[in-house]
Protein backbone atom coordinates (compact mmCIF):
# COMPACT_ATOMS: atom_id res chain seq x y z
CA UNK A 1 0.00 0.00 0.00
CA UNK A 2 1.47 3.44 -0.97
CA UNK A 3 0.70 7.03 -0.02
CA UNK A 4 0.23 9.78 -2.60
CA UNK A 5 3.49 11.08 -4.03
CA UNK A 6 5.32 7.76 -3.75
CA UNK A 7 6.46 8.03 -7.35
CA UNK A 8 8.16 11.41 -6.66
CA UNK A 9 9.85 10.01 -3.57
CA UNK A 10 11.12 7.04 -5.58
CA UNK A 11 12.77 9.43 -8.07
CA UNK A 12 14.46 11.44 -5.28
CA UNK A 13 15.96 8.40 -3.54
CA UNK A 14 17.84 5.42 -4.81
CA UNK A 15 17.22 2.43 -2.72
CA UNK A 16 18.39 -1.01 -3.66
CA UNK A 17 15.88 -3.70 -2.86
CA UNK A 18 17.95 -6.81 -2.36
CA UNK A 19 16.66 -10.26 -1.42
CA UNK A 20 19.81 -10.72 0.70
CA UNK A 21 18.74 -7.84 2.99
CA UNK A 22 18.64 -9.00 6.61
CA UNK A 23 15.12 -9.92 7.70
CA UNK A 24 15.19 -7.56 10.67
CA UNK A 25 15.92 -4.47 8.56
CA UNK A 26 13.00 -2.27 7.78
CA UNK A 27 13.58 0.69 5.51
CA UNK A 28 11.34 3.69 5.27
CA UNK A 29 11.37 6.58 2.81
CA UNK A 30 11.00 10.19 3.90
CA UNK A 31 7.33 9.72 3.04
CA UNK A 32 7.30 6.72 5.42
CA UNK A 33 6.16 4.40 2.63
CA UNK A 34 6.74 0.78 3.77
CA UNK A 35 9.13 -0.69 1.24
CA UNK A 36 9.94 -4.03 2.86
CA UNK A 37 8.34 -6.33 5.36
CA UNK A 38 9.65 -9.33 7.16
CA UNK A 39 8.66 -12.88 6.35
CA UNK A 40 6.93 -13.12 9.70
CA UNK A 41 4.16 -10.57 8.95
CA UNK A 42 3.14 -12.46 5.77
CA UNK A 43 3.78 -9.49 3.47
CA UNK A 44 6.06 -9.33 0.44
CA UNK A 45 8.27 -6.39 -0.68
CA UNK A 46 6.21 -3.61 -2.07
CA UNK A 47 8.16 -3.30 -5.33
CA UNK A 48 6.16 -2.04 -8.27
CA UNK A 49 8.16 -3.78 -10.97
CA UNK A 50 8.37 -7.43 -9.92
CA UNK A 51 10.55 -9.67 -12.07
CA UNK A 52 8.89 -12.05 -14.60
CA UNK A 53 10.37 -15.08 -12.82
CA UNK A 54 8.81 -14.08 -9.51
CA UNK A 55 5.42 -13.56 -11.09
CA UNK A 56 5.64 -16.99 -12.77
CA UNK A 57 6.51 -18.74 -9.49
CA UNK A 58 3.62 -17.02 -7.78
CA UNK A 59 1.16 -18.14 -10.46
CA UNK A 60 2.41 -21.73 -10.22
CA UNK A 61 1.92 -21.65 -6.46
CA UNK A 62 -1.62 -20.27 -6.83
CA UNK A 63 -2.58 -22.90 -9.45
CA UNK A 64 -1.15 -25.66 -7.25
CA UNK A 65 -3.16 -24.50 -4.26
CA UNK A 66 -6.30 -24.23 -6.41
CA UNK A 67 -5.85 -27.82 -7.62
CA UNK A 68 -5.35 -29.03 -4.07
CA UNK A 69 -8.56 -27.22 -3.06
CA UNK A 70 -10.53 -28.79 -5.93
CA UNK A 71 -9.31 -32.28 -5.05
CA UNK A 72 -10.23 -31.72 -1.43
CA UNK A 73 -13.70 -30.59 -2.42
CA UNK A 74 -14.19 -33.65 -4.66
CA UNK A 75 -12.93 -36.00 -1.94
CA UNK A 76 -15.25 -34.47 0.61
CA UNK A 77 -12.84 -32.03 2.29
CA UNK A 78 -14.47 -28.58 2.50
CA UNK A 79 -11.82 -26.86 4.70
CA UNK A 80 -10.97 -24.51 1.80
CA UNK A 81 -14.33 -22.79 1.93
CA UNK A 82 -12.47 -19.55 2.98
CA UNK A 83 -9.15 -19.15 1.21
CA UNK A 84 -6.20 -16.97 2.32
CA UNK A 85 -3.09 -16.61 0.16
CA UNK A 86 -0.22 -18.17 2.11
CA UNK A 87 3.37 -17.14 1.98
CA UNK A 88 5.97 -19.17 0.19
CA UNK A 89 7.13 -20.60 3.47
CA UNK A 90 3.66 -21.83 4.42
CA UNK A 91 3.04 -23.47 1.04
CA UNK A 92 5.14 -26.53 1.91
CA UNK A 93 3.19 -27.13 5.11
CA UNK A 94 -0.10 -26.62 3.33
CA UNK A 95 0.89 -29.09 0.64
CA UNK A 96 1.82 -31.65 3.26
CA UNK A 97 -1.50 -31.07 5.01
CA UNK A 98 -3.37 -31.43 1.70
CA UNK A 99 -1.48 -34.65 0.97
CA UNK A 100 -2.49 -36.02 4.36
CA UNK A 101 -6.11 -35.07 3.79
CA UNK A 102 -6.03 -36.57 0.29
CA UNK A 103 -4.71 -39.85 1.66
CA UNK A 104 -7.48 -39.91 4.24
CA UNK A 105 -10.10 -39.21 1.58
CA UNK A 106 -8.79 -41.99 -0.65
CA UNK A 107 -8.88 -44.34 2.31
CA UNK A 108 -12.51 -43.39 2.99
CA UNK A 109 -13.30 -43.95 -0.70
CA UNK A 110 -11.73 -47.40 -0.52
CA UNK A 111 -13.77 -48.22 2.58
CA UNK A 112 -16.91 -47.03 0.76
CA UNK A 113 -16.16 -49.24 -2.26
CA UNK A 114 -15.59 -52.26 -0.03
CA UNK A 115 -18.83 -51.53 1.81
CA UNK A 116 -20.69 -51.34 -1.52
CA UNK A 117 -19.25 -54.71 -2.59
CA UNK A 118 -20.22 -56.32 0.69
CA UNK A 119 -23.68 -54.75 0.50
CA UNK A 120 -24.08 -56.00 -3.07
CA UNK A 121 -23.11 -59.52 -2.04
CA UNK A 122 -25.59 -59.46 0.83
CA UNK A 123 -28.30 -58.18 -1.53
CA UNK A 124 -27.44 -60.96 -4.01
CA UNK A 125 -27.72 -63.55 -1.25
CA UNK A 126 -31.12 -62.21 -0.21
CA UNK A 127 -32.30 -62.13 -3.84
CA UNK A 128 -31.20 -65.74 -4.45
CA UNK A 129 -32.93 -66.93 -1.27
CA UNK A 130 -36.13 -65.11 -2.21
CA UNK A 131 -35.92 -66.39 -5.79
CA UNK A 132 -35.56 -69.99 -4.64
CA UNK A 133 -38.56 -69.68 -2.35
CA UNK A 134 -40.69 -68.10 -5.09
CA UNK A 135 -39.58 -70.75 -7.62
CA UNK A 136 -40.47 -73.60 -5.27
CA UNK A 137 -43.81 -71.99 -4.52
CA UNK A 138 -44.56 -71.67 -8.25
CA UNK A 139 -43.13 -75.07 -9.16
CA UNK A 140 -44.85 -77.32 -6.65
CA UNK A 141 -48.51 -76.98 -7.59
CA UNK A 142 -47.97 -76.14 -11.27
CA UNK A 143 -45.62 -79.04 -12.01
CA UNK A 144 -45.93 -81.61 -9.21
CA UNK A 145 -49.53 -81.06 -8.22
CA UNK A 146 -48.62 -81.04 -4.51
CA UNK A 147 -47.19 -78.59 -2.00
CA UNK A 148 -43.46 -78.51 -1.20
CA UNK A 149 -42.77 -77.05 2.25
CA UNK A 150 -39.35 -75.74 3.39
CA UNK A 151 -38.23 -74.48 6.79
CA UNK A 152 -35.39 -72.16 5.75
CA UNK A 153 -33.07 -71.28 2.85
CA UNK A 154 -29.56 -69.81 2.93
CA UNK A 155 -27.02 -68.87 0.26
CA UNK A 156 -23.34 -67.90 0.47
CA UNK A 157 -22.41 -65.79 -2.56
CA UNK A 158 -18.66 -66.13 -1.88
CA UNK A 159 -18.64 -69.93 -1.92
CA UNK A 160 -21.74 -70.44 -4.07
CA UNK A 161 -23.36 -72.84 -1.59
CA UNK A 162 -27.16 -72.98 -1.44
CA UNK A 163 -28.76 -74.85 1.48
CA UNK A 164 -32.45 -75.71 1.82
CA UNK A 165 -33.38 -77.16 5.20
CA UNK A 166 -36.27 -79.33 6.40
CA UNK A 167 -37.94 -80.10 3.08
CA UNK A 168 -41.29 -81.93 2.95
CA UNK A 169 -43.11 -83.00 -0.23
CA UNK A 170 -46.82 -83.62 0.40
CA UNK A 171 -48.75 -86.58 -0.95
CA UNK A 172 -51.17 -86.24 -3.89
CA UNK A 173 -54.88 -86.34 -3.23
CA UNK A 174 -56.16 -89.81 -2.39
CA UNK A 175 -53.15 -90.78 -0.26
CA UNK A 176 -52.26 -90.36 3.41
CA UNK A 177 -51.22 -87.09 5.03
CA UNK A 178 -47.78 -88.39 5.98
CA UNK A 179 -46.18 -86.92 2.86
CA UNK A 180 -44.19 -88.49 0.04
CA UNK A 181 -40.69 -87.36 0.98
CA UNK A 182 -38.80 -85.51 3.71
CA UNK A 183 -35.17 -84.38 3.78
CA UNK A 184 -33.14 -82.61 6.43
CA UNK A 185 -30.96 -80.62 4.03
CA UNK A 186 -30.49 -80.06 0.31
CA UNK A 187 -27.02 -78.67 -0.51
CA UNK A 188 -26.16 -77.29 -3.96
CA UNK A 189 -22.70 -75.93 -4.76
CA UNK A 190 -22.76 -73.50 -7.68
CA UNK A 191 -19.94 -72.33 -9.93
CA UNK A 192 -20.09 -68.61 -9.12
CA UNK A 193 -17.34 -67.68 -11.58
CA UNK A 194 -19.25 -69.11 -14.50
CA UNK A 195 -22.50 -67.57 -13.28
CA UNK A 196 -20.93 -64.10 -13.01
CA UNK A 197 -19.10 -64.28 -16.34
CA UNK A 198 -22.32 -65.30 -18.12
CA UNK A 199 -24.35 -62.67 -16.21
CA UNK A 200 -26.54 -65.41 -14.77
CA UNK A 201 -27.38 -67.10 -18.09
CA UNK A 202 -25.37 -70.23 -17.24
CA UNK A 203 -25.79 -71.93 -13.86
CA UNK A 204 -23.52 -74.90 -13.18
CA UNK A 205 -24.19 -77.15 -10.18
CA UNK A 206 -20.83 -78.64 -9.19
CA UNK A 207 -22.18 -80.75 -6.34
CA UNK A 208 -25.53 -81.86 -4.98
CA UNK A 209 -26.05 -83.44 -1.56
CA UNK A 210 -29.26 -84.60 0.09
CA UNK A 211 -28.96 -85.36 3.79
CA UNK A 212 -31.48 -87.24 5.93
CA UNK A 213 -33.89 -88.49 3.23
CA UNK A 214 -37.03 -90.44 4.14
CA UNK A 215 -39.51 -91.60 1.46
CA UNK A 216 -43.05 -92.91 1.96
CA UNK A 217 -44.28 -95.12 -0.89
CA UNK A 218 -48.03 -95.75 -0.98
CA UNK A 219 -50.50 -97.36 -3.39
CA UNK A 220 -54.12 -96.37 -3.90
CA UNK A 221 -55.37 -99.97 -4.12
CA UNK A 222 -55.86 -102.65 -1.48
CA UNK A 223 -53.31 -105.01 -2.99
CA UNK A 224 -51.86 -102.96 -5.80
CA UNK A 225 -52.53 -99.78 -7.73
CA UNK A 226 -50.88 -96.55 -8.70
CA UNK A 227 -48.27 -95.28 -6.27
CA UNK A 228 -48.05 -91.74 -4.96
CA UNK A 229 -44.64 -91.35 -6.63
CA UNK A 230 -46.06 -92.47 -10.00
CA UNK A 231 -48.96 -90.04 -9.64
CA UNK A 232 -46.54 -87.12 -9.14
CA UNK A 233 -44.38 -88.26 -12.07
CA UNK A 234 -47.42 -88.38 -14.36
CA UNK A 235 -48.42 -84.89 -13.22
CA UNK A 236 -44.89 -83.66 -13.91
CA UNK A 237 -44.91 -85.22 -17.39
CA UNK A 238 -48.25 -83.63 -18.24
CA UNK A 239 -47.26 -80.21 -16.91
CA UNK A 240 -43.97 -80.10 -18.81
CA UNK A 241 -45.85 -80.85 -22.04
CA UNK A 242 -47.94 -77.71 -21.59
CA UNK A 243 -46.89 -74.66 -23.58
CA UNK A 244 -44.60 -72.26 -21.76
CA UNK A 245 -45.45 -68.59 -21.82
CA UNK A 246 -48.38 -66.32 -20.98
CA UNK A 247 -51.51 -67.13 -22.99
CA UNK A 248 -54.44 -64.77 -23.39
CA UNK A 249 -57.74 -64.87 -25.29
CA UNK A 250 -57.93 -63.16 -28.67
CA UNK A 251 -61.30 -61.45 -29.15
CA UNK A 252 -63.11 -60.13 -32.17
CA UNK A 253 -63.93 -56.42 -31.88
CA UNK A 254 -66.52 -54.56 -33.92
CA UNK A 255 -65.96 -50.97 -35.07
CA UNK A 256 -69.37 -49.67 -36.10
CA UNK A 257 -68.07 -46.48 -37.74
CA UNK A 258 -65.52 -48.33 -39.88
CA UNK A 259 -67.79 -51.35 -40.40
CA UNK A 260 -65.09 -53.95 -39.72
CA UNK A 261 -63.85 -56.52 -37.22
CA UNK A 262 -60.39 -56.58 -35.67
CA UNK A 263 -58.77 -59.47 -33.78
CA UNK A 264 -56.46 -58.94 -30.82
CA UNK A 265 -56.15 -59.23 -27.04
CA UNK A 266 -57.52 -56.75 -24.52
CA UNK A 267 -57.97 -53.82 -24.42
CA UNK A 268 -60.29 -52.66 -27.19
CA UNK A 269 -58.91 -50.07 -29.58
CA UNK A 270 -60.53 -46.67 -29.81
CA UNK A 271 -64.11 -46.84 -31.08
CA UNK A 272 -64.35 -50.64 -30.82
CA UNK A 273 -66.79 -52.91 -29.02
CA UNK A 274 -65.49 -56.20 -27.65
CA UNK A 275 -67.38 -59.30 -28.76
CA UNK A 276 -66.40 -62.96 -28.24
CA UNK A 277 -63.26 -65.01 -27.65
CA UNK A 278 -62.13 -66.51 -30.96
CA UNK A 279 -58.99 -68.41 -29.90
CA UNK A 280 -56.06 -68.33 -27.46
CA UNK A 281 -52.55 -67.18 -28.34
CA UNK A 282 -49.31 -66.10 -26.67
CA UNK A 283 -48.74 -62.46 -25.71
CA UNK A 284 -44.97 -63.11 -25.47
CA UNK A 285 -42.93 -65.14 -27.93
CA UNK A 286 -42.77 -68.82 -26.97
CA UNK A 287 -40.78 -71.62 -28.64
CA UNK A 288 -41.84 -72.32 -32.27
CA UNK A 289 -44.21 -69.34 -32.38
CA UNK A 290 -44.13 -66.44 -34.84
CA UNK A 291 -45.33 -62.84 -34.39
CA UNK A 292 -48.74 -62.00 -35.85
CA UNK A 293 -48.99 -58.38 -37.02
CA UNK A 294 -51.81 -55.98 -37.79
CA UNK A 295 -51.73 -54.79 -41.42
CA UNK A 296 -53.63 -51.67 -42.49
CA UNK A 297 -54.67 -51.57 -46.16
CA UNK A 298 -54.93 -47.94 -47.22
CA UNK A 299 -56.83 -48.80 -50.41
CA UNK A 300 -59.51 -51.09 -48.93
CA UNK A 301 -59.49 -49.31 -45.55
CA UNK A 302 -59.40 -52.49 -43.47
CA UNK A 303 -57.22 -54.36 -41.00
CA UNK A 304 -55.92 -57.86 -41.64
CA UNK A 305 -53.86 -60.05 -39.30
CA UNK A 306 -51.18 -62.54 -40.31
CA UNK A 307 -47.57 -63.67 -40.01
CA UNK A 308 -44.98 -62.07 -42.29
CA UNK A 309 -44.40 -58.87 -44.21
CA UNK A 310 -46.53 -56.45 -46.24
CA UNK A 311 -47.97 -57.98 -49.41
CA UNK A 312 -48.30 -54.71 -51.34
CA UNK A 313 -47.31 -51.06 -51.30
CA UNK A 314 -50.74 -50.03 -50.03
CA UNK A 315 -50.27 -52.00 -46.80
CA UNK A 316 -48.64 -50.74 -43.63
CA UNK A 317 -47.56 -53.18 -40.91
CA UNK A 318 -47.97 -52.34 -37.25
CA UNK A 319 -44.82 -51.65 -35.28
CA UNK A 320 -45.41 -54.39 -32.68
CA UNK A 321 -46.97 -57.87 -32.89
CA UNK A 322 -50.53 -58.18 -31.62
CA UNK A 323 -49.87 -61.76 -30.43
CA UNK A 324 -47.78 -64.86 -31.21
CA UNK A 325 -49.02 -68.09 -32.81
CA UNK A 326 -47.70 -71.27 -34.40
CA UNK A 327 -46.84 -71.29 -38.09
CA UNK A 328 -46.89 -75.11 -38.08
CA UNK A 329 -49.48 -77.11 -36.20
CA UNK A 330 -48.52 -77.91 -32.60
CA UNK A 331 -50.25 -80.34 -30.21
CA UNK A 332 -53.79 -79.28 -29.25
CA UNK A 333 -53.83 -76.38 -31.73
CA UNK A 334 -56.31 -75.85 -34.54
CA UNK A 335 -56.05 -73.93 -37.81
CA UNK A 336 -57.11 -70.29 -37.77
CA UNK A 337 -58.50 -69.29 -41.18
CA UNK A 338 -58.95 -65.98 -42.93
CA UNK A 339 -62.55 -65.56 -44.13
CA UNK A 340 -64.15 -63.16 -46.57
CA UNK A 341 -67.48 -61.60 -45.65
CA UNK A 342 -69.11 -60.31 -48.86
CA UNK A 343 -71.79 -58.40 -46.97
CA UNK A 344 -69.36 -56.32 -44.91
CA UNK A 345 -66.63 -56.43 -47.56
CA UNK A 346 -64.08 -57.43 -44.93
CA UNK A 347 -61.71 -60.21 -43.92
CA UNK A 348 -62.21 -61.97 -40.60
CA UNK A 349 -59.94 -64.30 -38.62
CA UNK A 350 -61.12 -67.20 -36.48
CA UNK A 351 -61.42 -70.93 -36.01
CA UNK A 352 -63.96 -72.99 -37.88
CA UNK A 353 -66.81 -72.82 -38.56
CA UNK A 354 -67.31 -69.85 -40.85
CA UNK A 355 -69.70 -67.15 -39.78
CA UNK A 356 -72.90 -66.81 -41.79
CA UNK A 357 -72.34 -65.84 -45.46
CA UNK A 358 -68.55 -66.01 -45.05
CA UNK A 359 -66.25 -67.72 -47.52
CA UNK A 360 -63.32 -69.60 -46.03
CA UNK A 361 -59.84 -68.65 -47.21
CA UNK A 362 -56.37 -69.92 -46.32
CA UNK A 363 -54.92 -71.03 -43.00
CA UNK A 364 -53.04 -68.12 -41.42
CA UNK A 365 -51.59 -69.88 -38.35
CA UNK A 366 -52.46 -72.32 -35.55
CA UNK A 367 -53.82 -71.44 -32.12
CA UNK A 368 -55.69 -72.97 -29.18
CA UNK A 369 -59.45 -73.26 -28.92
CA UNK A 370 -59.15 -73.37 -25.12
CA UNK A 371 -56.37 -72.16 -22.84
CA UNK A 372 -54.09 -75.18 -22.27
CA UNK A 373 -52.69 -73.66 -19.07
CA UNK A 374 -56.14 -73.07 -17.61
CA UNK A 375 -55.09 -69.63 -16.33
CA UNK A 376 -56.55 -67.24 -18.89
CA UNK A 377 -59.80 -65.50 -18.22
CA UNK A 378 -62.60 -66.06 -20.69
CA UNK A 379 -63.31 -68.92 -23.05
CA UNK A 380 -64.29 -69.44 -26.65
CA UNK A 381 -68.00 -68.80 -26.75
CA UNK A 382 -70.03 -71.95 -26.49
CA UNK A 383 -72.80 -72.66 -28.96
CA UNK A 384 -76.19 -71.24 -28.02
CA UNK A 385 -79.69 -72.09 -29.13
CA UNK A 386 -81.17 -69.23 -31.15
CA UNK A 387 -84.27 -68.77 -33.29
CA UNK A 388 -84.01 -69.30 -37.04
CA UNK A 389 -86.19 -66.86 -39.01
CA UNK A 390 -87.45 -66.84 -42.53
CA UNK A 391 -86.47 -63.65 -44.40
CA UNK A 392 -87.91 -62.39 -47.68
CA UNK A 393 -85.72 -60.85 -50.38
CA UNK A 394 -88.11 -59.01 -52.68
CA UNK A 395 -85.59 -58.40 -55.49
CA UNK A 396 -84.52 -62.07 -55.67
CA UNK A 397 -88.06 -63.26 -54.85
CA UNK A 398 -86.76 -65.80 -52.41
CA UNK A 399 -86.94 -66.85 -48.75
CA UNK A 400 -83.74 -67.39 -46.76
CA UNK A 401 -83.39 -69.13 -43.38
CA UNK A 402 -80.85 -68.09 -40.77
CA UNK A 403 -80.31 -66.33 -37.43
CA UNK A 404 -80.59 -62.59 -37.02
CA UNK A 405 -79.70 -60.10 -38.39
CA UNK A 406 -81.27 -59.81 -41.83
CA UNK A 407 -78.91 -59.82 -44.79
CA UNK A 408 -78.81 -56.95 -47.24
CA UNK A 409 -82.12 -56.36 -49.03
CA UNK A 410 -84.05 -58.75 -46.76
CA UNK A 411 -87.03 -58.23 -44.49
CA UNK A 412 -87.49 -60.26 -41.31
CA UNK A 413 -90.53 -62.50 -41.09
CA UNK A 414 -91.31 -65.23 -38.50
CA UNK A 415 -89.43 -67.67 -36.29
CA UNK A 416 -89.54 -71.09 -37.95
CA UNK A 417 -87.57 -73.21 -35.45
CA UNK A 418 -84.68 -73.09 -32.94
CA UNK A 419 -81.16 -74.32 -33.70
CA UNK A 420 -77.60 -74.02 -32.35
CA UNK A 421 -75.36 -71.26 -33.66
CA UNK A 422 -72.30 -73.49 -33.23
CA UNK A 423 -71.49 -77.17 -33.31
CA UNK A 424 -72.46 -79.35 -30.35
CA UNK A 425 -72.43 -83.12 -30.02
CA UNK A 426 -74.82 -84.81 -32.44
CA UNK A 427 -75.40 -81.79 -34.66
CA UNK A 428 -74.36 -80.99 -38.22
CA UNK A 429 -74.25 -77.76 -40.16
CA UNK A 430 -76.88 -76.51 -42.57
CA UNK A 431 -74.96 -74.70 -45.31
CA UNK A 432 -75.72 -71.78 -47.54
CA UNK A 433 -75.41 -72.89 -51.19
CA UNK A 434 -75.53 -70.69 -54.27
CA UNK A 435 -77.20 -72.04 -57.42
CA UNK A 436 -75.97 -69.93 -60.33
CA UNK A 437 -78.48 -71.11 -62.96
CA UNK A 438 -81.53 -70.17 -60.87
CA UNK A 439 -79.85 -67.25 -59.12
CA UNK A 440 -81.20 -68.54 -55.82
CA UNK A 441 -79.84 -69.79 -52.49
CA UNK A 442 -80.46 -73.28 -51.18
CA UNK A 443 -80.08 -74.71 -47.67
CA UNK A 444 -79.18 -78.28 -46.72
CA UNK A 445 -76.57 -80.65 -45.19
CA UNK A 446 -73.40 -81.90 -46.74
CA UNK A 447 -71.93 -81.49 -50.17
CA UNK A 448 -73.19 -79.27 -53.03
CA UNK A 449 -75.82 -80.65 -55.35
CA UNK A 450 -75.50 -80.26 -59.09
CA UNK A 451 -74.88 -76.64 -60.08
CA UNK A 452 -74.39 -75.47 -56.47
CA UNK A 453 -71.46 -73.76 -54.76
CA UNK A 454 -71.17 -74.16 -50.98
CA UNK A 455 -70.68 -70.90 -49.10
CA UNK A 456 -70.81 -71.05 -45.30
CA UNK A 457 -72.58 -72.82 -42.40
CA UNK A 458 -75.67 -71.04 -41.11
CA UNK A 459 -76.81 -73.07 -38.06
CA UNK A 460 -76.49 -76.54 -36.53
CA UNK A 461 -79.29 -79.09 -36.21
CA UNK A 462 -79.75 -82.81 -35.59
CA UNK A 463 -79.78 -85.27 -38.52
CA UNK A 464 -81.53 -87.79 -36.23
CA UNK A 465 -84.41 -87.09 -33.89
CA UNK A 466 -83.57 -86.42 -30.22
CA UNK A 467 -85.81 -85.56 -27.28
CA UNK A 468 -87.73 -82.32 -27.80
CA UNK A 469 -87.07 -82.02 -31.54
CA UNK A 470 -89.48 -82.21 -34.46
CA UNK A 471 -88.93 -82.86 -38.20
CA UNK A 472 -88.23 -79.89 -40.47
CA UNK A 473 -89.15 -80.50 -44.11
CA UNK A 474 -87.85 -79.16 -47.37
CA UNK A 475 -90.52 -77.56 -49.56
CA UNK A 476 -90.30 -76.58 -53.21
CA UNK A 477 -92.11 -73.47 -54.53
CA UNK A 478 -92.42 -73.74 -58.29
CA UNK A 479 -93.57 -70.14 -58.76
CA UNK A 480 -90.47 -68.67 -57.10
CA UNK A 481 -88.22 -71.61 -58.05
CA UNK A 482 -87.00 -71.78 -54.45
CA UNK A 483 -86.54 -74.36 -51.69
CA UNK A 484 -87.83 -73.51 -48.19
CA UNK A 485 -87.44 -75.02 -44.69
CA UNK A 486 -90.11 -75.15 -41.99
CA UNK A 487 -92.41 -77.32 -39.87
CA UNK A 488 -95.92 -78.52 -40.72
CA UNK A 489 -98.00 -78.00 -43.79
CA UNK A 490 -96.86 -76.48 -47.12
CA UNK A 491 -97.26 -72.75 -47.65
CA UNK A 492 -99.29 -71.56 -50.62
CA UNK A 493 -97.74 -72.80 -53.85
CA UNK A 494 -95.34 -75.18 -52.09
CA UNK A 495 -94.78 -78.89 -52.52
CA UNK A 496 -93.58 -80.89 -49.52
CA UNK A 497 -90.40 -82.93 -50.00
CA UNK A 498 -88.43 -85.04 -47.52
CA UNK A 499 -87.44 -84.46 -43.89
CA UNK A 500 -84.24 -82.40 -43.91
CA UNK A 501 -83.36 -82.42 -40.17
CA UNK A 502 -84.75 -82.18 -36.63
CA UNK A 503 -84.97 -78.96 -34.62
CA UNK A 504 -86.75 -77.43 -31.63
CA UNK A 505 -90.11 -75.78 -32.13
CA UNK A 506 -89.57 -73.66 -28.99
CA UNK A 507 -86.52 -72.66 -27.00
CA UNK A 508 -85.77 -75.71 -24.80
CA UNK A 509 -84.12 -73.53 -22.14
CA UNK A 510 -87.29 -71.50 -21.46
Amino acid sequence: RYQSGVHAAREEREFSMSREMPPDVVAHSHLEAPLLATEHDHRRPCSLDESPGYRMRRRVALVTLALIGCVSLVMGDHSFGTWHAPSRGAAVGLAAQAQSRSFGSWFLLLVFIVACIVGGVLALQAAVVKGVEVAIEAFDRDYLGVDVNIESTSFNAFTGRLQIRDVKVDNPEGYSKDGLLTAQTFILDLNMGRALLSLGHEIEVTELKIIGVAANLEFNGYLWGKSNAMTILETLKTSTARPKGPIQPVYDYWHAKHGEHTFHCDPAWEGEEKKDVQFFAFIEQAPNTEPVYDFWNRFYQEHTFRIGECSSMVEKRGENPVFFAFKEQAPDTEPVYEYWHPGNKEHTLHLEPAWPTEERGEIQFYAYRTDPSGKSKGDVRKAAIKPVYDFWHSQNRQHTFHHLPAWGGESEKCIQFYAHDGKVDGTEAIWDFWHADSGKKRFHFGEPREGEVRRSPLFYVFPEQVDGTEPVYEFYHAGNNEYNLHFGEPWDGEEQREVMFYAYRDDPLD
